[in-house]
């Protein structure tokens, strides 16, 4: 079975929990970003992170995320407590840096 870590907080880490998911509720930005450095070295086998913290982390580590391969793979989930998200939008950002091309749902 996959070892699944998410880095989250409040209705974002309790939906990842009550999906059967280990969270790390964090309280501020900083404790987010050091316990984000600590479990890419721990090398579980996915990191989810809240989407919120892709552009709140400082630019080091922001560029540390960016040059990351291998395990873990990182993942990043929207707030679900957010009123609206484009879809649309999300999945570009997840797919073209992955496959390397956009590719546009109809």
């Amino acid at each position: 079975m996959a070892k699944i870590t998410a880095i989250a907080t409040d209705a974002t880490a309790l939906n990842l929990q009550l999906a059967g998911i280990h969270v790390e509720e964090i309280s501020d930005l900083r404790e987010a970003e050091r316990r984000c450095a600590d479990a890419i070295d721990e090398r579980p086998d996915v990191l989810i992170l809240e989407e919120s913290f892709r552009t709140r982390f400082s630019d080091r580590m922001q560029d540390r995320l960016a040059r990351h391969k291998g395990a873990p793979l990182i993942v990043f989930c929207p707030a679900f407590e957010a009123a609206e998200t484009d879809v649309d939008a999300y999945l570009s950002a997840i797919i073209k840096p992955a496959v390397g091309f956009e590719i546009r749902l109809g």
